[in-house]
């Protein structure tokens, strides 16, 4: 029995050591080792994330098919279902929604907007109450034909995934960030079958940096997402019907609808992020409510506006949908999709965008063809480009609009006209909407602004335990010269000093040493009191010690302190954790400017 007791010791502690040793290798994953740890835990995150969108398709199912079979006897869509079922379901469905946040969830946090924030002001934990309740609230709000997508779910339950995994590990922040990421990244891969567009969205849109430590496992956890839920074909709609060869006479007509989209989609931001605030201070389950008679009125006419909407995206790249017809379907849908980002409708901006893109290029398509007389492809080009175009002037996500359309559609040979659209839309809507993306606008309408220049990339993703100085001695502040001397012998830069009341003191050793050059004479056992000494005692505060250098620069800029005391403690400034290192205003900032 002593013997398996020593055993399971010994184990413990091996596991121990090597868990604070795979720490440290993850704080500096520029290196090797940490870098292959980080994939593995990429691909990890990807599993988890895909896992996490099964059950958000099966949540939607589950409201979703009981709903038509009870209330509906015309199919299982909106567009084939009764008028006044598409008026009543995303009203009533949307005050159902509105009542269950206010009297059971408590408060709504979701979205790509809520993963940004996290990462900015927590370091990237995000709580698992607000994912679940995201999950809840979409599969409702989707089920009920509200006009949002299920893209932003995806990305917040994908990012809880690769947050719970790594504050379950202990890992350093700048680690969660990453962890974060693949799973922003594998979110968008497992809905949509999208790898390569879940990567390139996470780094541009959500992290808005591109860094190889940060592209290699993004990509694994992009894969293993992927793979989750390959063989659910239901899972992931195609865009199909567009054509797949353009004319050279056509760049021109296209490049102005790349232009007159900008226009449209920076309007879009622009409004949405003034009409939010004023929309915030009413009761959410009457603005939701309100959201929802927008989409049930507009459904009306424009049944297509409800739901996911890929039938109708399908619709436009066949080229099936009339000027008219077209037009009014990418209006309506843009209006919907107002309200709805507005009210807080929990959901994805995404797919709507895919629908208004769709209509309004579409109807640009047939109106060049048929009024200018112009030899042209087909309005189905035209609602390909159309989503790239408004994709990239909502999102302000170039790079990521034109991989998504390639993908979903595999047509490779639109690579030259969506380039030239998406850039066009691009440079018109930042003109129009003066605001990097709707996410970034909707940050900073909760007083909140995202810090993304250079040194604040680096400092992000840098650990304290790359950067602080172990060269360092504990003493206490009632110790005896013989202790003093040998820790002097060890070469140290700080001598570290625990009173018995308030925060850890430093001083470096050359003063040290020239306060006590005069006592020779004195009893080595003698007791000294350090904080006596006729030296300069720099204040100290703590940090934790998986505190990436932001953390530490935001902690210098808000105390004023001389220096930063690493250690692991659940209470930041409990004198009785250990130390791991010194950190200093000066070791931070060299860290940038070599």
């Amino acid at each position: 029995m002593a013997a398996n007791a020593s055993l399971r010791t010994r184990a413990r502690g091996y596991a121990r050591r090597a868990l604070e040793r795979w720490r440290g290798q993850l704080a500096d994953v520029e290196n090797t080792p940490g870098l292959g740890l980080l994939c593995v835990l990429g691909a990890t995150t990807g599993a988890l994330a895909g896992g996490v969108i099964l059950l958000l398709y099966g949540a939607i199912q589950a409201i979703r098919l009981p709903l038509f079979a009870v209330f509906d006897n015309h199919g299982d869509t909106f567009v084939s279902a009764d008028l006044a079922f598409r008026i009543a379901v995303p009203v009533i469905g949307a005050l159902i929604l509105g009542l269950l946040v206010e009297w059971w969830f408590k408060s709504l946090e979701n979205g790509i907007v809520h993963v940004i924030e996290r990462l900015m002001y927590y370091q990237g934990l995000l709580p698992l109450r607000a994912a679940l309740v995201d999950l809840a609230a979409t599969a409702i709000a989707i089920a009920t034909g509200q006009s949002v997508g299920r893209e932003g779910t995806a990305v917040h339950t994908g990012a809880f995934t690769g947050s719970w995994l790594a504050r379950r590990l202990a890992l350093p922040n700048n680690s969660v960030r990453t962890l974060v990421g693949c799973g922003v990244a594998a979110g968008i891969a497992a809905s949509f079958n999208t790898p390569l567009a879940g990567v390139i969205f996470a780094m541009e849109v959500v992290m808005m940096e591109y860094t190889i430590a940060g592209f290699a496992p993004i990509i694994l956890a992009a894969v293993t997402g992927s793979l989750v839920t390959l063989e659910l074909p239901n899972l992931h709609p195609q865009l199909t019907g567009a054509a797949d060869h353009f004319h050279a006479l056509e760049l021109p007509a296209m490049t102005l609808m790349g232009l007159l989209l900008g226009v449209i989609g920076g309007g879009f931001t622009r409004v949405a992020g003034a009409f939010a605030p004023k929309l915030a201070n009413v009761r959410i389950s009457l603005r939701l409510a309100l959201a929802g008679l927008v989409t049930g009125l507009l459904a009306i006419v424009f049944p297509q506006i409800m739901g996911l909407g890929f039938e109708t995206v399908n619709h436009a790249l066949a080229g099936e949908f009339l000027i008219g017809m077209a037009l009014g379907i990418g209006a309506a849908k843009l209006v919907a999709t107002l309200f709805a980002v507005a009210a807080g409708m929990p959901g994805g901006i995404i797919l709507p965008m895919f629908v208004t893109g769709a209509g309004l290029g579409s109807a640009w398509g047939s109106l060049v063809g048929a009024e200018l007389n112009l030899p042209v492809s087909g309005p189905g080009l035209y609602a390909l480009l159309g989503i790239g175009a408004m994709m990239a002037a909502v999102l302000q996500a170039p790079l990521s609009a034109l991989v998504a359309i390639l993908e979903l559609s595999g047509q490779t040979a639109m690579v030259l006209p969506g380039m030239l659209v998406i850039i066009a839309a691009l440079v018109v809507s930042r003109r129009v909407a003066v605001s990097d993306s709707i996410f970034r606008l909707l940050l900073r309408r909760r007083g909140l602004d995202y810090r993304n220049d250079p040194i604040s990339q680096y400092l992000r993703r840098a650990s304290v335990l790359t950067t602080m100085n172990r060269k360092f001695r504990v003493l206490a502040a009632q110790t005896t010269r013989a202790e003093v001397r040998k820790a002097l012998d060890a070469r140290i830069d700080w001598l570290l000093i625990r009173p018995e009341e308030g925060r850890l003191q430093l001083i470096r050793p050359d003063e040290l040493e020239r306060a006590l050059a005069g006592d020779a004479e004195i009893d080595e056992e003698a007791e000294i009191d350090l904080m006596n000494i006729p030296a300069h005692r720099a204040d100290t505060f703590a940090i934790d010690v998986r505190a990436s250098l932001q953390e530490a620069y935001d902690q210098f800029e808000s105390t004023e302190a001389e220096a930063l005391i690493v250690q692991r403690t659940s209470r930041v400034g409990n004198a009785g954790a250990t130390p791991y290192g010194i950190l200093t205003p000066a070791a931070v900032s060299a860290t940038y400017r070599r």
